[in-house]
């Protein structure tokens, strides 16, 4: 693979402790072989970073980029590399009776770095609703080629809304939660309508499971009518439940997240949920959801933590992703932040103002340069 020497960038990793370091990083074979300042290497490839933050490559934990779903499918490098994103999930779009043409088609010829939340159900999101009868699922078929293809699959993902379980209610998520138990995986679980109530789905989730769409404006969502965060989604995060955003078309409010923020209920790892009907808007893309984030508050260097370090601990990757460290992966986010005035939309249409903005320039992947602007 050779060597690519990063020169003069400011290194931003908030769990390396790397927060607005001027080093230079080498990398070689694809992982990272050296981080100081003054590297020299004439037989490296040199990537000039001077002026710009070099991150460790960002990581979606929530895409749809498995065209079987024609509804759902985009293109993995659409979302990934050419958006600056250097690893994708696919969040459940596959099951375990298609998830082989998931890894013949989308992660062995692209470019980006793909995982698969497995859809505990066969054929994952192919036929909805996938779990309102038991015969759409079957755990020893999902166990068995979760074993063949264990170095492509990061989690187990789930549906929790009326209109995905049907009568079977709270039952599918049970099930599908003590089978991520029993093979080691955490369960993703998308949230929606009741039924299961969020708070049956809460007290069913243990540690290390992760709700997505936390911070959606439905009518079940976290926020009581005092306006404060409900006890059960306090209670789940005491004993090491997990949030993320999972922005999506209909999944994401402002108003619930000014309600949440301010009393430290914050997102554990930011995503998109990425696919064909809202990758024109009103998502867009990784990088966008991240300056929402922070017109909302948070720094630069926790939301990068957040698609970087936080997602890489959570989600069981076969390879070392998510951090600036000797020996990890080779794969970086190189980009600047813009000053500006710049107005945003949530899944519901309200608007939220801006000053600053993520512009990527570079996306690495293995130590190969996929972006370059």
């Amino acid at each position: 693979m050779g060597k690519l020497l990063l020169k003069n960038g400011y290194l931003i990793d908030k769990s390396e402790r790397l927060v607005r370091y001027k080093a230079d990083v080498l990398v070689e074979d694809g992982y990272i072989r050296k981080i100081a300042e003054g590297i020299e290497d004439k037989d490296a490839e040199v990537v000039d970073c001077t002026g710009l933050y070099v991150a460790p490559g960002f990581i979606d934990i929530h895409t749809h980029i498995f065209k079987r779903s024609k509804s759902l499918g985009v293109d993995a490098d659409r979302v990934g590399v050419e958006s600056g994103v250097t690893t994708v999930c696919d969040a459940g779009t596959a099951g375990p009776e298609t998830l082989q043409e998931f890894i013949d088609t989308v992660i062995k010829p692209s470019r980006t770095r793909v995982f698969s939340g497995m859809h505990f159900s066969k054929r994952g999101l192919e036929i909805t609703p996938e779990a309102d009868d038991e015969s759409k699922y079957d755990f020893d078929l999902a166990e068995r080629v979760y074993e063949e293809n264990k170095k492509y699959i990061c989690a187990i993902k789930a549906r929790a809304s009326n209109t995905t379980v049907g009568e079977l209610g709270i039952k599918p998520i049970q099930q599908a939660e003590a089978f991520a138990r029993k093979i080691g995986l955490p369960l993703y679980v998308h949230i929606g309508r009741a039924l299961p109530y969020i708070e049956e789905v809460l007290d069913t989730l243990g540690e290390g499971d992760m709700i997505t769409h936390t911070f959606h404006g439905k009518e079940s969502n976290w926020i009581l009518k005092d306006g404060r965060v409900k006890q059960e989604a306090l209670r789940a995060r005491a004993r090491g439940v997990l949030f993320d955003v999972g922005h999506g078309e209909a999944s994401f409010s402002f108003k619930t997240a000014k309600i949440a923020f301010p009393q430290g209920f914050l997102p554990d790892t930011v995503s998109t949920d990425l696919h064909a009907r809202n990758i024109d808007g009103p998502v867009y893309s990784l990088t966008l959801t991240m300056d929402k984030m922070m017109a909302l508050g948070i720094t630069l260097e926790d939301v990068v933590e957040m698609v970087t370090a936080r997602p890489a601990q959570y989600f069981k990757f076969s390879v070392p992703i998510g951090k600036i460290k000797e020996g990890y992966c080779g794969d970086f986010t190189i980009f600047e932040v813009e000053n500006g005035e710049y107005e945003y939309l949530d899944s519901d249409k309200n608007e939220l103002k801006g000053t600053t903005r993520i512009v990527v320039h570079y996306a690495i992947v293995n130590g190969k340069v996929e972006l370059k602007k």
